[in-house]
């Protein structure tokens, strides 16, 4: 995610990225998010609902008011949020999520199928 973020968007300062990288133990993971807080109020974005990387930050945010955690985000999500300015950090959230859903779409080959535009056919 890092790199797509930096080539499409530049570096992100305000950005930190962790990397739960195979053998990488749970505790180890919770010690780096902890690090990686700072004093100001702070949105982690993860992978999966209920996997290790969402489970840890949800530990975090019980003891922290002002720690968002959001999983299942994309990265046209993700992209689309990060030059927007929000009033909360709960509203910086609930875009991400609403975004995503939005952003999600299926195939619709039937599209392609429609009848010729008339602008298209001979005229008279």
């Amino acid at each position: 995610m890092k790199g797509a973020v930096e080539l499409l968007a530049g570096v992100q300062t305000s950005f930190k990225y962790i990397d739960f990288a195979e053998g990488m133990s749970d505790e180890e993971l919770g010690h780096q998010l902890q690090a990686a807080l700072t004093s100001s109020p702070t949105l982690i974005f993860t992978d999966l609902v209920g996997g290790t990387p969402y489970k840890e930050a949800a530990k975090l945010s019980l003891s922290r008011q002002d720690l968002a955690v959001v999983a299942g985000c994309n990265l046209a999500s993700l992209l689309e949020t990060i030059f927007s300015n929000y009033d909360s950090l709960s509203e910086y959230a609930d875009t991400l999520v609403n975004v995503t859903k939005q952003s999600a779409q299926v195939l619709d080959l039937s599209l392609g199928e429609s009848e010729e535009d008339p602008e298209d056919g001979e005229g008279i």
